[in-house]
């Protein structure tokens, strides 16, 4: 019970400003545009950390000596390549939806979004 309390309190913390953005907007497209305009200011970010761990996966391949060794970095070359893939598609799918829909990521606020320029 209290694990899942926990869980419903933090998704209330992460989603209330986003309501509450919305109920300035008026649209469901502004919470589309906000989200929007938060993923593309976190991608660059995921992106940087799965290609610094692919690149340590390779580092860690070359100077390896044993084969259990180069099987872990193996290992942390593949999941850095799959990390990436997903972050990209998910960010391309995201921005095939914005620009499906017409809707203008971040636009429609009233209050500026941090890093974004207006």
């Amino acid at each position: 019970m209290k694990k899942n309390l926990m869980k419903l309190s933090v998704l209330a913390l992460v989603l209330g400003p986003v309501m509450a953005s919305a109920q300035a907007s008026g649209t469901i497209d502004g919470v589309v545009g906000y989200i929007g305009s938060i993923i593309n200011m976190v991608v660059p970010i995921l992106v940087t950390i799965a290609v610094i761990y692919f690149i340590w996966g390779v580092i860690k391949y070359v100077i390896s000596g044993d084969e259990e060794e180069k099987g872990k970095a193996r290992n942390m070359i593949i999941y850095g390549i799959i990390g990436i893939a997903i972050i990209v598609a998910l960010w391309g799918f995201v921005h095939l939806l914005t620009k499906s829909f017409g809707i203008d990521e971040g636009a429609q606020f009233n209050a500026p979004v941090v890093g974004m320029p207006r």
